[in-house]
């Protein structure tokens, strides 16, 4: 995926490659998993994974998988690995001996070895021949012995479950819409919310407050002028809330402002 965000090769280009060199690599050896819901959402997360990058786009922009399947014009990769597992299913249904005996492979996908000596905590395990059976019900085919049979039909009723188109026309209109929304939102999102309730009493408390220690410091600056004292107003209250030293001499006086 060295390509996938060069701005110079097209999207067409970019999606030939992704078709001929990731997936081939990604899906080696497919045709006989039998793979976890675990390891089923890991490979459809590096695969959507893929398609972004190849488009310019991102998990912030917030584009369905849908909406990006059906502009780059893939299939979902669930599909492909069901198309991949049935295409060898039907090679190994048409395989024979030279004696047109059924061979060893075919023995062995057709037919039913009981588990001997299985734990009975060891639960439920999904056989490849279980994930064919669901792969057949899901596509809907009943007739798939007498498909398989024939290389060409088989492969063409596979096949249209998981047919890639060439990308949309317009793709970049698409991308550009869905980043100038998630631009939209990333400056939503930087505006300050509006401030709470309790905020709002909290700034009108203080600033009450800061409005009667004025008026009390005006009025003490007042009474010591009759009195011609100038009080150091920087420190006519202690930090513990007592009155400085001149305020308590001028109380034990006894002077009456």
């Amino acid at each position: 995926m060295s390509h996938g965000a060069e701005k110079s090769v097209s999207i067409q280009a970019k999606v030939r490659i992704f078709r001929a060199c990731v997936l081939p690599d990604l899906l080696y050896g497919s045709e006989v998993w039998s793979i976890t819901i675990v390891q089923e959402q890991r490979l459809n997360t590096f695969y959507f994974k893929c398609l972004r990058t190849l488009i310019g786009v991102n998990l912030g922009n917030r584009m369905p998988n849908e909406q990006l399947l059906q502009l780059t014009g893939q299939p979902h990769i669930n599909d492909l690995l069901i198309t991949n597992c049935l295409r060898w299913f039907g090679h190994v249904n048409r395989m024979h001996t030279d004696d047109n005996k059924l061979s060893m492979a075919k023995k062995v996908v057709f037919s039913y070895f009981p588990r001997a000596n299985k734990p009975r905590n060891m639960g439920t395990q999904k056989r490849w021949q279980d994930k064919i059976t669901e792969d057949l019900e899901k596509f809907n085919i009943r007739n798939w012995r007498r498909e398989t049979l024939d290389k060409d039909t088989w492969r063409e009723t596979i096949n249209r479950f998981s047919h890639s188109n060439n990308p949309s026309s317009n793709i970049s209109e698409v991308v550009q819409q869905y980043k100038q929304k998630a631009d939209k939102r990333r400056v939503a999102s930087n505006v300050p919310p509006p401030p709470k309730v309790t905020e709002v009493l909290t700034k009108q408390g203080l600033k009450t407050m800061m409005v009667h220690t004025h008026v009390e410091t005006r009025n003490v600056q007042e009474a010591f002028s009759k009195l011609k004292v100038l009080p150091d107003t920087s420190k006519h209250v202690l930090q513990n809330g007592t009155r400085n030293t001149k305020l308590q001499q001028i109380s034990k006086m006894n002077v009456v402002i």
